[in-house]
């Protein structure tokens, strides 16, 4: 719940210009250190060979079609997929023009960018909390784990840079300088086109200018029209790519909420509202009872068999944000494929920020936190593939943490710095481990493409590639084969590329058995985390221990059959396969060819 009013004037106003807020001897010393250690965590994957995986080679295809910063200005007619992201494309190209293909140069720009972050997060907090804060807020962000997918992963220097935007603005807007909202506008711009995820930072920026600035309603709105008109132009410019201006009707839920995020410190910074704030501050109590009966309803339905799939969904993209936000230990493993409780912690996470509101709403800080971190979060509201869709939203949660600590007593403080060492450290630790995952990711992919181009004609003219089984978020990276990779890496490119089954976290040892008529294939301890498609694009159907299933897909009949804790796989040819066709099989970590004239292997030789 938002604050009842508007808070009380403090003895000590927030730094207002860049001249103040330059960090002490003792903070610049632990920001130093903060450098190393990120480093430490980040850098070893990248010096050991961390190449590309997965969405990369899709953008390295654009980049080296564009020729790097030669051809970028055509990035701002072209969209990606449903996106308009011509900035990050810029970036790339810029890349593409220092070091073409080579992945090292790409990681640490991303590091760097990383770094960036960690500074921005380190001046935001130093405005809001002081010098000592600061220095836990960056280190929280710095290091956190759910970050290490969006600096990891090349191709998620989306986030990375609209991330930076949106701190440059909420910076910039804090200050007293005359031009202060044409710049924020500006960055903002570039933060959307960077990516579209930061769309409702003018509701974090607003709350900022009403709670921490103190600024009247006259204030926000010359911000929100300085910020409207930055959205205007992003969406004149995604129309012009041929995008829908808004992403289709399916956003109008999320336009909604914004709209009431927007409103909320707009009206209550109004004078007029003075009367409505005692009114509120009155019924507290009570507003707290109604929006707790109100949750509890909305929990009711959504964790019932037969409740609402939408409620569901909506709690349980509330329990996956708030296990990788507040979880000191990475939850992945524990979150592919989603398990059926998710929705019941999400109905938990909803109850603690209830009732942190209720306790916190009246101090302007963890108010405007709440803002922002709903800001960050109701863009992606839906995302649950991966962390990266976090990396904004890690900000208020280390600037909580931050505030958290320097609030806690003199008593208290001792343990609160103790267990923040003993997080940071099983931060940094978790980061280098999947870093190792990373590394096996592309080291994986080129082997794979080695194994397909070996098994094929040379260039894979003409060849028809299956994957019986394929890797997509095996240990928890993106790992998937697609022809992009197969002719960056092996010049390899067949005529097809079909996959009959993905594989999730884990990638167990799966016995293959290739004839004219099918394939079979079986998985002894089946332990879930496989997803077929029905039209080999969207792959949404899950398959279940111990659950039989049935689908119809273009090669023919699949048909899955449990048999105690095995899992047996059957995909029925409903027309000869031509001589084209080459079938591979990804097993305990590796791909594997299935060669034609065997009629039954062990993992791996077959025929049709």
């Amino acid at each position: 719940m938002a604050a009842a009013g508007l808070p009380q004037p403090r003895t000590a106003p927030p730094l207002a210009g860049p001249a103040r807020i330059g960090p002490n001897v003792a903070a610049a010393a632990a920001l130093v250190l903060l450098v190393f250690a990120i480093l430490l965590a980040y850098l070893p994957a990248v010096v050991a060979g961390l190449g590309f995986v997965s969405d990369d080679f899709m953008i390295l295809q654009r980049l080296r079609a564009a020729d790097g910063l030669r051809g970028a200005a055509a990035f701002f007619g072209q969209s990606y997929y449903d996106y308009y992201r011509p900035l990050g494309f810029v970036s790339f190209a810029a890349d593409w023009t220092l070091w073409q293909g080579w992945p090292a140069g790409y990681h640490l720009m991303s590091i760097l960018l990383h770094l960036l972050n960690t500074l921005l997060v380190f001046l935001l907090a130093r405005r809001l909390l002081g010098a000592e804060a600061s220095a836990v807020a960056a280190a929280v962000f710095g290091l956190h784990v759910v970050n290490q997918e969006a600096v990891f992963w090349a191709a998620a220097r989306f986030d990375l840079l609209a991330t930076a935007g949106a701190l440059g603005t909420l910076l910039l807007i804090g200050t007293r300088l005359k031009w202060r909202h044409a710049a924020a506008a500006l960055v903002y711009l570039a933060a959307l086109l960077s990516k579209e995820s930061v769309v409702a930072l003018p509701a974090a920026a607003g709350a900022y200018l009403w709670l921490i600035r103190r600024e009247r309603s006259a204030g926000l709105l010359r911000a929100f029209a300085w910020l409207g008109a930055a959205v205007a132009v992003y969406v004149l410019w995604r129309q012009a790519s041929g995008l829908a201006a808004v992403g289709g009707a399916g956003r109008a839920p999320k336009l909604v909420v914004l709209a009431l995020l927007l409103l909320v410190p707009l009206a209550a910074s109004h004078a007029a509202a003075s009367g409505g704030r005692s009114w509120l501050r009155a019924k507290r109590d009570a507003t707290f009872a109604c929006a707790a009966a109100v949750l509890g309803a909305a929990g009711a339905m959504a964790l019932a068999p037969a409740g609402s799939a939408a409620l569901r969904g909506v709690f349980g993209a509330l329990g996956f944000d708030a296990l990788h936000l507040l979880s000191p230990i990475s939850p992945i493993p524990w979150l592919n494929p989603l398990p059926g409780w998710l929705p019941a912690a999400g109905l938990g996470a909803a109850a603690a920020a209830l009732l942190a509101a209720w306790r916190l709403g009246s101090r302007e800080i963890p108010v405007f936190l709440g803002f922002l971190l709903a800001a960050a979060l109701l863009p992606v509201s839906s995302m649950t593939e991966g962390p990266r869709y976090l990396y904004l939203a890690s900000v208020p949660v280390a600037l909580g943490a931050a505030w958290g600590v320097s609030a806690a007593g003199v008593r208290a403080a001792a343990a609160a710095y103790t267990l923040l060492a003993v997080v940071l450290i099983a931060f940094g630790w978790q980061v280098r481990e999947k870093g190792r995952d990373w590394l096996w990711a592309s080291e994986m992919t080129s082997r794979a493409v080695a194994t397909i181009v070996e098994a094929s004609s040379p260039g894979c003219r003409g060849a028809q590639v299956f994957l019986a089984t394929a890797p997509a978020r095996v240990r928890g990276v993106y790992s998937n084969i697609n022809a992009e990779g197969l002719a960056a890496l092996g010049d390899c490119r067949p005529e097809s590329v079909t996959t009959i089954v993905r594989l999730g976290h884990d990638s167990p040892e799966v016995t293959a058995t290739l004839a004219q008529g099918g394939l079979t294939m079986t998985v002894e301890r089946y332990a879930g985390g496989f997803v077929t498609s029905a039209d080999f694009q969207r792959f949404s159907l899950l398959l279940q221990p111990r659950a039989p299933a049935v689908v119809k897909n273009p090669l023919g009949r699949f048909d899955v059959v449990p048999t105690g804790d095995a899992l047996v796989m059957t995909q029925m040819f409903a027309r000869p396969m031509g001589a084209a066709a080459r079938w591979f099989v990804f097993t305990s970590g590796r791909l594997e060819f299935l060669p034609v004239r065997a009629l039954t292997a062990r993992a791996g030789p077959g025929a049709f």
